[in-house]
């Protein structure tokens, strides 16, 4: 893997999917050339727009920085060394909802995109349908498109798996969803009642990481020699998760995790246990994590502040975080 929801009315999103809602309550109740690395001059980046809500984030190895947006929608980027992403791939482009997980596979020179509504479409809106979109990593040339099974859920996070597939969390599903390399057709690969609320995802070899949103569960399942999946693990932390989002490895052993609670923490596995360290508190909303070089990435994507028009949440902001040494 490259180093690399939301007010609305409750009432009325339970009668629509009923997991935005209880993720909409959640967070109401919380409030390629010479590469420039981040250091002191590149602190944090700006996400360019006055509503753009950047809810993930990933990165090159270069220091290109790429967010969605589920305010603005379309996709960012802010090219190495520079402190402000722009706009780079339009907003409903081929059809691309509100975008959520974003990852750069730079060993397939792909972008992976989950497309989703947040928002429940309005009286005789068509409903579009959340999917998984590939782009190219360079130019941001959209590539293909691939529906959730179903026609329905919300397409949240994105892993790339040793069998190069790629695996998808839906939230309002309860499920992950796999892309064999050589498939044009996303299939359901695991569903339990631990996965639901599943948002981020991360492999540690043939070991998949999935943290659920709403119940703050840490789970392990493994990806069998059969490309099937083991049934879910849950984990037991040193102490609960708020909130769990976007979700990265570090190492063998590590990984580094955003808490919608306002948290940036380095998750140290061992066994059936994981020890959670704080590595920054105080923000607001965070959604993301990315990793450059020995710097940690954080996104602030206040999503709280989304339906409260006389708010202004601008300007949403990553903001570089200083890793640990092993």
């Amino acid at each position: 893997m490259i180093c690399s929801p939301h007010i609305m009315s409750v009432q009325h999103a339970k009668r629509q999917i009923p997991f935005l809602a209880l993720m909409a309550a959640a967070i109401a109740a919380g409030a390629s050339g010479c590469a420039a690395q981040p250091g002191p001059s590149r602190s944090e980046i700006v996400i360019d727009g006055p509503r753009s809500f950047p809810e993930n984030i990933t990165s090159t190895k270069d220091g290109t920085i790429i967010t969605g947006s589920v305010g603005s929608g379309g996709i960012f980027r802010a090219v190495p060394g520079a402190a402000v992403a722009t706009q780079w791939i339009a907003a409903g482009d081929n059809g691309l909802l509100d975008t959520f997980g974003v990852l750069a596979d730079e060993a397939s020179n792909i972008l992976w995109v989950c497309s989703s509504r947040l928002d429940p479409a309005a009286p005789g809106q068509v409903t579009a349908k959340p999917a998984v979109f590939r782009y190219d990593l360079k130019t941001g040339a959209f590539r293909s498109k691939h529906p959730l099974p179903g026609g329905s859920g919300l397409c949240n996070d994105i892993a790339i798996g040793p069998d190069k597939a790629a695996y998808v969390a839906d939230t309002a599903g309860g499920r992950i969803l796999r892309l064999a390399a050589d498939s044009q057709e996303l299939t359901e690969w695991s569903r339990s009642n631990d996965l639901e609320g599943a948002d981020g995802l991360a492999f540690q070899d043939r070991l998949l990481f999935v943290n659920s949103f709403t119940s703050g569960k840490l789970m392990r399942i493994e990806l069998k020699a059969d490309g099937s999946a083991g049934k879910p693990v849950v984990l037991k932390t040193s102490r609960p998760l708020t909130r769990p989002d976007g979700m990265r490895r570090l190492n063998a052993t590590q990984l580094v995790l955003a808490e919608g609670g306002g948290t940036i923490d380095l998750l140290t596995i061992k066994g059936d246990t994981v020890a959670v360290q704080t590595l920054r508190s105080g923000l607001v909303g965070p959604a993301g994590v990315t990793i450059v070089e020995n710097t940690l990435w954080a996104l602030e994507s206040k999503l709280s502040l989304r339906d409260k028009p006389e708010s202004d949440p601008a300007p949403f902001k990553a903001y570089a975080i200083t890793l640990p040494s092993p």
